[in-house]
C-alpha cells in the first residue's frame, strides 16, 4: 500500500532532518538519493536476484535513513500497532491504547511520552538493523529520528 501524501511529506521532512544531522554532505543529493524510497516501495532488497540487498551496494546513508523514517512515520500513522505490538508488555499495550485514541496526523509536533519515544527508537533501530546497517549507525539513526521528532526546527534548505 502506498503512503498518503501527508505520510510522504512527513517522511521526507523527517529523513531530511536526520540526514542533516548524520550525513550533511548528502543533503545536496537528498532528492536523488531519497526519491526512490519515498514511493512506498521497499527497494532495500533485490529479491535475491543479485544475492545482495541494495543496502550492501550503497555508500550513502540517505536511502537507509529514508526507509527507517518511512517505517516510523507509517507506524505513527497507523498508531504503531504492527511494530509496537511486537515489543510486548503492559506498557506497550497502554501506549497502543493511547495511540489509538490520538487524532490522526496532528499538524503540530506531538508531545511524546518517554515510553512512546523508547518505542519509536526501538522501531527505528530494528528497521535499520534489518536493512543491514552497521550497529553503531543503526543506533545513531534511531537516536536522530527521535531527536528530529522532538525538535520543531526548520529543515535545512527550506
Amino acid at each position: 500500500m502506498s503512503p498518503s501524501a501527508a505520510e510522504t511529506a512527513h517522511t521526507t521532512a523527517l529523513a531530511r532532518a536526520v540526514v542533516a544531522q548524520l550525513a550533511p554532505e548528502e543533503l545536496p543529493a537528498f532528492e536523488l538519493l531519497a526519491g526512490p524510497y519515498l514511493t512506498g516501495t521497499d527497494a532495500s532488497a533485490d529479491g535475491d536476484r543479485l544475492q545482495f540487498g541494495v543496502m550492501d551496494a550503497i555508500v550513502t546513508a540517505t536511502p537507509a535513513i529514508t526507509l527507517v523514517c518511512a517505517t516510523v512515520v507509517a507506524a505513527l500513522a497507523r498508531g504503531a500497532e504492527g511494530e509496537l505490538e511486537q515489543l510486548g508488555g503492559r506498557a506497550t499495550r497502554r501506549l497502543l491504547g493511547a495511540l489509538r485514541r490520538r487524532p490522526a496526523a496532528p499538524e503540530a509536533p506531538a508531545a511524546y511520552s518517554r515510553q512512546q519515544l523508547r518505542a519509536i527508537r526501538a522501531v527505528a533501530a530494528r528497521r535499520a538493523t534489518a536493512l543491514g546497517v552497521e550497529p553503531a549507525l543503526a543506533a545513531a539513526i534511531a537516536d536522530a529520528v527521535v531527536g528530529a521528532l522532538l525538535t520543531d526546527e526548520p529543515e535545512p534548505g527550506q
